[in-house]
């Protein structure tokens, strides 16, 4: 409320400031230049709107910051409708004889330095509302990032014939950028990445569902300095003399010097590696701190020249080759004396069971964070199945967000370990070649169906499944009438739907069923009274934390249903169920409650799950106790395949084999065989163990690099969303069948 009224007065001084300027010009017998409303009623907006979002609630009620954005805007707004008057200083501060209306001379020096205001405080308003404390940036990085924000800016003033707007349009774009970091920081606690520019159209259409976007007070200092970036880009505007308009050797040099500018600008990003030459890096286990350091544009640069997947040194194919030939070869000589393992594999070639992958959205035990300080046990049913084939931790590549890289991990059995941080290969790479379980199982002669009950464009998912070889795909549109939670669609819905298409089709079924229910955020404040959990953390109510593990619980309850259902069919399934990535708030936990730890031990508690892999008869050769195996998603679909008898394909075999002195990938770090784990990049010193599973790394980026680009002449995709799905007139409408 506070802020409201501040801002309230601010418009009202600011319409006044606007007032008085017409009555002035009236007075002088002239009219206000277009160019001085256009810019009084672009800061007037920017008022307007804090107004309203405060006034709604959606503005931190912080009496500080408000006072600081609306002296700003009302200055801005009122040295802008008196332009007049900007014209008349300027022209004196640069020496020259004005009359004011007209600059006689060029004030270069005046220019310039209104230009490093513009460039200073755009980069204070990129950054003030994610990064509160700019002393952790490195002077260099910050340097850096005055250099790229300046020259852009300095070019688009030049290139525009040294007018301000595009240089002001820039200063806004930042400043946009700075509030869409805090938001997604505060939403995922990952920062923005260059991956995430290929999937917008994802982003957007979760945007919406259960996130409540209340600007911080230190939005209110970045819009502060955006708007000051703002009529520093104005002024300098003002500065432009009159011969500039007319003459051609003027328009030249500033062509020139605007395209130099920013040609400088793109040489130093595209030609400069980063990471080797500046040792501007992203870690993967903190990205967030390596943002805060290095500022956003650096830090986003050196993450954008990763996308490109690194080739291994000394690439070859036929090395790769032989390579996966050996690992698969090693693979089958330590099988072939497994007894249990053929016993296995004849049941599966005769009977071929119906097999349901589960990835569950957000799916996570958060008892490990010291059962969170409210006895918190974790999901009952989903721990306390006895019968299963094998069950473990899951450690993922993705945390808070990020679901689709999880599914690729498993359908395919590659590591984002080996692509780097903020790549999602569903949107960017041509996987049309890439191996993976739905192709694996058509080759087996069964039918595949993939389930998502969200849009079929997400992530690029409507493409990425008819070059998996899906036959067919449910998307959101199969879902109308279903049951929701807090408007999403619950898990019951989905598993509805799995035992309907195992009632109509007898035949042998491989389904992929990535559920919705549990997506972020969590303050809706929808979740119903009977259904919802009540924890008292160290004696405090946390929203965001009992409306999670109210979903989690109706998880939980929704597979006990689900496997009992299972449980009484004739046809043997299999179910191989996990959690793709944990919520975006336990980070907080693990740095207050986890102190003086081992760093990779602490970090890897934020990326993990859970898995389970169950079956409703007796696999063969299998005891069915619930056997614990800990390991990367990677490596879940092979070990799904070797449990159940299925044939594996020579890239499982291998993976198998270099599971052995490398248990568990992610982007995060690596266990080798005596079950250390090692943060990605740090020293792993000089035991065996430590030199197998480094080998083993080594060795699987090749191994990888062969499976997913061959010889790298095709890797980014060339189909985009909406280019896969055509509608059949013969099925119902809104049904999404791949072709």
């Amino acid at each position: 409320m506070v802020v409201t009224i501040i801002t309230c007065v601010g418009l009202i001084c600011t319409l006044a400031s606007a007032l008085g300027a017409v009555r002035h010009a009236r007075a002088a017998q002239r009219t206000l230049a277009p160019g001085a409303i256009g810019w009084g009623v672009a800061f007037l907006l920017m008022q307007a709107f804090i107004a309203v979002w405060s006034g709604i609630g959606l503005v931190q009620d912080d009496v500080l910051s408000a006072l600081v954005a609306n002296i700003a805007l009302t200055g801005c707004a009122a040295a802008s409708f008196n332009r007049h008057a900007i014209a008349t200083c300027a022209s004196a501060a640069a020496g020259d004889d004005a009359d004011g209306s007209i600059i006689r001379r060029h004030p270069l020096a005046t220019t310039i330095v209104l230009l490093l205001i513009a460039t200073v405080c755009s980069v204070l308003a990129l950054e003030l509302p994610s990064n509160h404390d700019l002393t952790w940036i490195y002077p260099p990085c910050l340097l850096l990032e005055i250099f790229l924000v300046g020259g852009l800016l300095a070019g688009l003033f030049f290139l525009f014939g040294r007018r301000g707007v595009a240089s002001g349009i820039l200063a806004f774009a930042l400043f946009f950028i700075g509030i869409a970091e805090y938001f997604v920081i505060l939403f995922k606690s990952m920062p923005i990445s260059p991956g995430d520019l290929s999937a917008l159209s994802t982003a957007a259409a979760v945007a919406g569902s259960g996130y409540t976007y209340t600007l911080s007070a230190f939005c209110l200092y970045g819009l502060a300095f955006c708007a000051i970036a703002l009529l520093s880009c104005e002024a300098a505007g003002c500065l432009r003399p009159a011969r500039a308009l007319r003459s051609r050797r003027s328009l030249i040099i500033n062509l020139v010097v605007g395209i130099a500018l920013i040609g400088a600008v793109g040489a130093h990003a595209a030609l400069i590696d980063y990471y080797n030459t500046l040792g501007i890096t992203i870690y993967t286990w903190r990205p967030l701190e390596s943002y805060y350091r290095q500022g956003f544009l650096p830090a986003f640069i050196s993450g954008a020249q990763t996308i490109n997947p690194p080739k291994p040194a000394g690439y070859k194919v036929s090395e790769a080759e032989e390579l996966v030939d050996k690992y698969a070869a090693a693979y089958d000589e330590d099988e072939a004396t497994n007894q249990d393992r053929a016993a296995a594999e004849t049941q599966f070639n005769e009977e071929k069971p119906t097999v349901i992958a589960i990835m569950n959205e957000t799916f996570s035990d958060l008892s490990i964070y010291q059962m969170l300080h409210a006895d918190y046990t974790g999901p009952s049913y989903f721990k306390s199945l006895s019968n299963c084939l094998a069950r473990g931790t899951l450690y993922v590549s993705a945390y808070g967000g990020g679901t689709a890289n999880t599914e690729f991990e498993f359908l395919t059995g590659n590591s984002m370990a080996n692509l780097g941080s903020g790549v999602y290969p569903y949107t960017i790479y041509n996987l049309s070649d890439v191996g993976n379980l739905a192709q694996q199982f058509k080759d087996l002669g069964y039918d595949t169906l993939a389930m998502h009950p969200n849009h079929a464009t997400n992530w690029n998912r409507e493409n990425v499944y008819e070059d998996f070889g899906f036959d067919e795909f449910l998307s959101i549109d199969d879902f109308e009438d279903s049951e929701t939670l807090r408007g999403m669609v619950t898990d019951s819905a989905t598993y509805d739907t799995i035992l309907e298409q195992l009632e109509s089709n007898s035949n042998p079924q491989f389904i992929f069923d990535v559920t919705m229910q549990n997506h972020s955020g969590y303050e809706t404040n929808l979740i119903p009274s009977d259904k919802r959990v009540e924890l008292s953390i160290d004696g405090m109510s946390n929203a965001e934390v009992n409306e999670y593990i109210s979903l989690i619980q109706e998880s939980d309850r929704a597979l006990a249903e689900f496997i009992g259902k299972l449980r009484q069919l004739d046809r043997k399934v299999v179910v191989v169920f996990f959690g793709d990535h944990q919520p975006y708030f336990p980070s907080t936990f693990n740095d207050l409650w986890f102190t003086d730890e081992d760093p990779a031990v602490h970090q890897e508690r934020l990326w993990q799950t859970d898995y389970i892999i169950w079956a409703n008869y007796d696999v063969a050769g299998n005891d069915q106790t619930s056997e614990v195996d800990d390991l990367s998603v990677n490596y879940l679909g092979a070990k799904l395949m070797e449990v159940i008898g299925a044939p594996l394909s020579t890239y499982q075999k291998a993976l198998m084999s270099l599971r052995e002195a490398l248990p568990a990938i992610n982007t995060t770090g690596f266990e080798d065989a005596d079950g250390t784990w090692y943060l990605t990049g740090d020293d792993t010193g000089d035991t065996l163990a430590a030199q197998a599973a480094n080998a083993a790394r080594k060795d699987y980026a090749i191994i990888q690099y062969y499976e997913m680009f061959y010889d790298g002449k095709s890797i980014y995709t060339k189909r985009k969303q909406s280019a896969a799905n055509e509608t059949d007139p013969n099925l119902d409408p809104g049904t999404t069948q791949i072709k």
